[in-house]
Formats: C-alpha cells, sequence, structure tokens
C-alpha cells in the first residue's frame, strides 16, 4: 500500500516524489516552513494531495504558535498567506486553507486557543479523508461513464488507456483521481494496457505514474509525451483519461502541461478525453480558462534533468506548469459527485447547487 501522506503525533510524514522511482524517501517534519517548501519543490505534488497536505501545514504552523490569543489573528492570517503562496494554479490548496479559515472565522470568539486548535486539527483531517471518498466515488463514475461510452468496442476487446502526469495515490492520498478510475477499470476487466505519456520536464508520468502501476500490477508502458497524436492516428488509444488543477465555470480545464495537446489529437481523432477531478478543483467563481493563474517555474527545470545539465546555462526558457485544455475538446468531467457530460457550464453548476 503507498503511503503518500500522513499525520500522526502532531508530525507531518510524507514520501519525497522527486526522488522516485530509483528511491523511496519519508520525510517527517513538525515545522509548517519545511511543510511549505515540500509543497512548493514538488516534493508533495498533485492538486488534491497538495490540499491535503495544505491543511495539515496550516496545523504544524498552529501548533509552532506561541503568543497570546490577542496575537493569534495577525499570526493566522500571515499563516494562511504563506501557505497559498506556495502553489498558485492549484485550487484545493485554496479550497483547503478555506476550509481552516471558516473553522477559525467560526470559534475564535467564543472558544479558547487549545479547544479552537482542537478543532481545526478535526478539520485538517476530515480534508485528508473526503479525499480518500472522493477517490472511490469518482472511480466509480468514471468506470460507469466510459463503459457507456465505449461499449461497442469493449464487446470485442479491452481498451488502452492514455495517460499523462500522475493523479494516483501519490498525488491524492487515495486511490486517485484519473489513475483511480484506471484503477477500478483494470479491476473490472475493462482495461488492458495503460499509456502514461513522460510528462516534461519534471517526468511525473514516466517517475510516478509507471511506478504506481509497478506497484500495482498492471500492464503499461511509456511514451515520449509527442507520441500521443501518432499512436492515436495508428488506433493505439481508446480514450484518455488526466487529471485536473483547477477547472473554471465553463468547462475550460487547466492540467500538467503537455496535456492539451492530447486533448486536441484526441478530438480530432474521435476519441474520447476525459478529465478525472473532484468537486473541490471546480473553481465556479472564474468564467473561463483565461482566469486561471498559471505558474511558472525555474528555467533550470528545463535546462537540466536531475541534476544533470544538458542546455547552455544561457539558453532562454519559458516553463510554465501547466496548460488549459478548452472544454470542447473534453467528453467528460468526472467528479466525485457525478460525471458531467455536454453543457459544462450548467452541469458543473448543478454540482454546488446538490
Amino acid at each position: 500500500m503507498i503511503d503518500a501522506i500522513s499525520f500522526t503525533n502532531d508530525t507531518l510524514r510524507y514520501l519525497d516524489q522527486r526522488f522516485l522511482p530509483l528511491r523511496e524517501e519519508y520525510i517527517a517534519t513538525k515545522n509548517h516552513r519545511e511543510a511549505i517548501e515540500a509543497i512548493k519543490t514538488l516534493a508533495v505534488r498533485g492538486a488534491p494531495l497538495i490540499g491535503v497536505a495544505a491543511g495539515y501545514t496550516v496545523i504544524l504552523g498552529i501548533n509552532e504558535f506561541r503568543g497570546t490569543k490577542d496575537e493569534f489573528p495577525a499570526y493566522f492570517r500571515q499563516l494562511i498567506a504563506d501557505v497559498e503562496a506556495s502553489r498558485p494554479t492549484a485550487v484545493n490548496l485554496f479550497f483547503a486553507t478555506a476550509r481552516m479559515k471558516e473553522v477559525y472565522d467560526a470559534g475564535y470568539t467564543s472558544m479558547t486557543l487549545e479547544s479552537l486548535f482542537a478543532v481545526m486539527h478535526e478539520a485538517a483531517r476530515k480534508i485528508h479523508e473526503d479525499e480518500i471518498a472522493n477517490c472511490d466515488a469518482m472511480s466509480r463514475h468514471g468506470v460507469e461513464l466510459i463503459k457507456s461510452d465505449l461499449e461497442a468496442t469493449l464487446k470485442t476487446r479491452k481498451l488502452t488507456v492514455l495517460t499523462h502526469c500522475n493523479t494516483g495515490t501519490l498525488a491524492t492520498g487515495g486511490s486517485g483521481t484519473a489513475l483511480g478510475v484506471i484503477k477500478l477499470a483494470w479491476q473490472e476487466g475493462l482495461i488492458e494496457k495503460v499509456i502514461t505519456a513522460e510528462s516534461r520536464p519534471l517526468l511525473q508520468g514516466l517517475r510516478l505514474t509507471a511506478w504506481e502501476l509497478e506497484q500495482e500490477k498492471i500492464p503499461y508502458f511509456s511514451i515520449s509525451d509527442s507520441s500521443s497524436a501518432f499512436l492515436m492516428q495508428r488506433e493505439m488509444i481508446d480514450f484518455g483519461i488526466v487529471g485536473a488543477d483547477r477547472i473554471a465555470a465553463n468547462g475550460d480545464t487547466a492540467n500538467k502541461i503537455g496535456t492539451c495537446a492530447h486533448a486536441i489529437s484526441a478530438f480530432h481523432h474521435n476519441i474520447p478525453f476525459y478529465i478525472a477531478a473532484p468537486v473541490s478543483t471546480i473553481d465556479i467563481t472564474i468564467t473561463d480558462g483565461s482566469q486561471i493563474p498559471i505558474e511558472e517555474r525555474s528555467e533550470d527545470e528545463l535546462r537540466t534533468i536531475f541534476g544533470t545539465q544538458v542546455a547552455l546555462p544561457s539558453t532562454p526558457v519559458i516553463n510554465y506548469a501547466f496548460d488549459v485544455t478548452p472544454g470542447k475538446f473534453l467528453r467528460g468531467i468526472i467528479t466525485d459527485k457525478k460525471a458531467v457530460v455536454g453543457n459544462y457550464s450548467n452541469g458543473l453548476k448543478e454540482l454546488f447547487e446538490e
């Protein structure tokens, strides 16, 4: 069983994903700044897992507080700001900090700090428990949609699926979003093999998804990101499914850079391409993908590969961590509540009204 993150005895323990698959290294910390750095440096990554880590990071921060009750509000505001600055694109992080702020707002006046901190501890743990349950529900909704959409093909053979980046236990703490759907589909005999795109420049697909599939004993092979269109042309891919870091109200989806190219190719080849993400990843306050902040990361992530220089240090680089796939290229958005197909503006809004 993969243990991506846990919180016991006021200690955050996580699997440092930067070293996978060559080394499994677990880090334990009680320092909230170390936890923030883990999120920034992608030691902890994946939108849902970032949300879980953010909740626990707030707890580490309040555990370090040594002032009076009157001094706590300013400390708490700065703590939240520091956590939110770690990864600007992953909306789950802001979902987690918003939840912690709600608990603070509801209890600060009426509770002692000790009682307030206890309630906040429980809120952070609940974020983690909810993500695990969300993965299970999402997997079921996704499998049912795949069965429906690919019914004709499934009558003759099993399916080959393309995925990008990493969306499994390492990204969520549960079974996964897109990879959770794939795992359940494999268990139910729908999947023959998985194609995992390498996901440059940090190779989450080649390193992390491949590692998870090895653990699950699910057949797979890895490809360069630019290979997917050719494989679709040769009818070697039946459908694609990926996760998301933020989804706009109209279905436009920010995900690991390279996703949009896969989706456009799938659309061109009439291949279903799905997003799997919890409702917490949907930012209903923004109308379309142009309003999603896209993180730009260090130039050296592209100029070097695991410390080895592969380009001149002076080479100018644009290194966007994410791209935005327009909703029109998606067959469906699979959430923990249900799968939304078609009119995303109405369908996604309804998820917040149920």
